[in-house]
């Protein structure tokens, strides 16, 4: 095992879900624990998260496209259920790995495609988002393992670029209800600070 799960059926997955988004013409960016792992701190994950910008009138012909790569829905009303959440939810048979691909709609997430960088890991090259905006989207979730997710992202880049961040935080917060994100933000930047801060026999301790 390796920190990102099972390296070998990830990689292949990576591989396949590539490639199908070049041969569909689809910009997109992984995001999820691997980009999490990638600018932060490793983690165990087993699927992929991506982000990909399709024209609603292409999903069927995109969903198709994928089974050229081994890319098949997970669930017989895949494209019904993304109409009602704009994720399909679809599975890279021959590595048993799940792939969630977001159907981007709103700014942010354009820009996240945009801004997307490239990465590669064993021959494998794959887009994936900013450091940034992998925060701004586990600040939204606040789920243990996200806040987990952005103090590894916090310790492993010293010059994100905190500014845009906290604007992106505080424009998607309005449209959403819940807990007072741009708070939790700085209350986990805050709390990250402090911890490294402490001398390194304290923070073994305290891991």
């Amino acid at each position: 095992m390796t920190a990102l799960g099972t390296l070998a059926p990830l990689l292949d997955a990576l591989k396949a879900s590539s490639a199908w988004l070049r041969a569909a013409k689809a910009k997109a960016a992984v995001i999820g624990g691997i980009a999490a792992s990638l600018h932060g701190r490793p983690r165990v994950t087993r699927d992929i998260d991506i982000v990909a910008l399709v024209a609603d009138d292409a999903w069927a012909s995109f969903v198709t496209a994928g089974e050229r790569f081994g890319i098949f829905p997970r669930r017989a009303d895949a494209l019904a259920f993304a109409r009602a959440t704009r994720v399909l939810l679809l599975r890279h048979r021959p590595s048993e790995v799940d792939l969630d691909v977001s159907l981007g709609a709103i700014p942010f997430e354009r820009a996240l495609v945009e801004r997307a960088i490239i990465k590669r890991i064993q021959r494998v090259t794959f887009r994936v988002a900013t450091a940034e905006d992998i925060v701004v989207m586990k600040t939204l979730a606040l789920r243990p393992r996200d806040i987990a997710d952005i103090e590894g992202i916090l310790a492993a880049q010293p010059n994100l670029e905190m500014a845009r961040i906290r604007r992106d935080v505080r424009a998607l917060s309005e449209s959403l209800e819940g807990p007072d994100y741009l708070s939790e933000l700085e209350r986990i930047v805050s709390n990250q600070r402090r911890g490294a801060a402490l001398p390194v026999a304290v923070r073994a301790r305290r891991q």
